[in-house]
């Protein structure tokens, strides 16, 4: 408006004008993701209420695991502080790496979860199966899997893979023990 139109408007609507921006401009300005989000195989990520996170952990209430999709391990995927997390039909949670737009997928009965910055294996109850101490591994085939220590991530290519690249590369047994035969990406 132009100085001539507002000085036509009477005081008390601005005074309203001032109320109202002051109840929704916080209101607006507040609007954000939600703290978890569900991955649901027919409609994908999901808003999950009754979920907070605590130091960055997914922590959810009982009707929140009630509303979870179980996989046949009695595992479900959880979205929160920008990484996928197993969830059990218990409450308990673990960060895993995401892999094909997901969470990382059990082989040989063990998935790549994150401690930290490294990458360790647990089970399908989510404890601790080999010790985090890798930079990066590949899933478990065979019986032993393939990681490193000192590599990085390089660039993504055009279809957003990231290759690992650097580091020093070598096998582990189920244990997190070095198997003999050495192997490079």
């Amino acid at each position: 408006m132009s100085p001539a139109h507002l000085r036509g408007v009477h005081p008390s609507r601005w005074m309203w004008f001032g109320v109202l921006a002051a109840v929704l401009l916080p209101a607006l300005g507040s609007a954000q993701a939600p703290a978890c989000q569900r991955l649901t195989e027919e409609y994908g990520l999901q808003p999950l209420a009754g979920c907070h996170l605590d130091q960055g952990r997914p922590v959810l209430d009982a009707a929140a695991l009630a509303r979870l999709d179980y996989d046949p391990h009695g595992l479900a995927a959880v979205y929160a502080a920008d990484s996928f997390h197993y969830v059990t039909r218990q409450g308990r949670t673990q960060a895993v790496i995401t892999w094909d737009n997901g969470p990382d997928y059990l082989e040989e009965g063990l998935l790549r979860g994150r401690v930290g910055p490294r990458i360790a294996y647990f089970n399908a109850a989510l404890e601790q199966a080999v010790p985090g101490t890798f930079d990066f591994g590949w899933p478990f085939a065979d019986g032993v899997a393939q990681v490193c220590n000192g590599c990085r991530p390089g660039t993504p290519d055009g279809d957003g893979h990231t290759p690992i690249e650097g580091g020093e590369w070598f096998d582990i047994d189920r244990h997190g023990r070095r198997v003999p035969d050495t192997a490079s990406p």
